[in-house]
């Protein structure tokens, strides 16, 4: 998408005025368009873990406060950045820039399907599983709504899990050893776990 909104002029008084509630019609124009092809695109991802926004002061800001983007892609947004450039380089340098948001938001999302492994093992030892008899037997019937290895697994039945979790839909996290939840999911399950679709018999 191109914004179409032209560059800064010098010209003053009346047509300075004009000028500029001109391009702020077409900047929130440019700011609907690329809100309503997010929503296009990113509601069809169901797996979106986080949005990057970037771009020159304040135009990043103004879309977040002014773009019509809908609430639920708001709260995806996991970093902003100031950025001078808005082509290919520029979403490579938003990338780079945004290496410590990304971490910590795999690193939250770990523990969240941490805990909730614990949880429903807890409350309901059917709807989940762990070793790798139990779940090579889950995934094999279809029943592994999220499949989590650990990164101190075997890295060849690493491949074999996810490659057979894929096959069936199923969702694959790799939990990291690196905080108590990772160690402690380790400790218990050796390496993997699964929540599960429904339970087996």
């Amino acid at each position: 998408l191109t914004s179409g909104v032209p560059g800064k002029i010098r010209a003053g008084g009346q047509s300075s005025q004009r000028f500029h509630r001109i391009t702020e019609g077409l900047a929130k124009e440019f700011f609907r368009r690329v809100a309503a092809e997010m929503k296009k695109i990113f509601f069809e991802m169901p797996r979106l873990k986080g949005i990057l926004v970037g771009g020159p002061i304040p135009t990043k800001e103004d879309f977040l406060d002014e773009g019509q983007l809908v609430t639920k892609l708001k709260e995806k947004v996991i970093s902003i950045k100031d950025l001078g450039y808005v082509d290919e380089h520029g979403l490579e340098l938003l990338v780079e820039a945004s290496q410590q948001e990304i971490q910590e938001q795999e690193l939250i999302k770990e523990k969240k399907i941490v805990e909730r492994f614990f949880n429903t093992l807890g409350k309901d030892k059917m709807r989940a599983v762990y070793g790798e008899d139990n779940v090579r037997l889950a995934l094999e019937r279809g029943a592994v709504e999220v499949l989590l290895m650990s990164k101190k697994w075997e890295r060849d039945k690493e491949k074999e899990f996810e490659k057979m979790a894929e096959n069936i839909g199923s969702e694959v996290v790799i939990i990291g050893i690196d905080h108590q939840d990772g160690e402690q999911f380790f400790n218990l399950t050796k390496g993997v776990g699964a929540i599960l679709r429904f339970a087996l018999e």
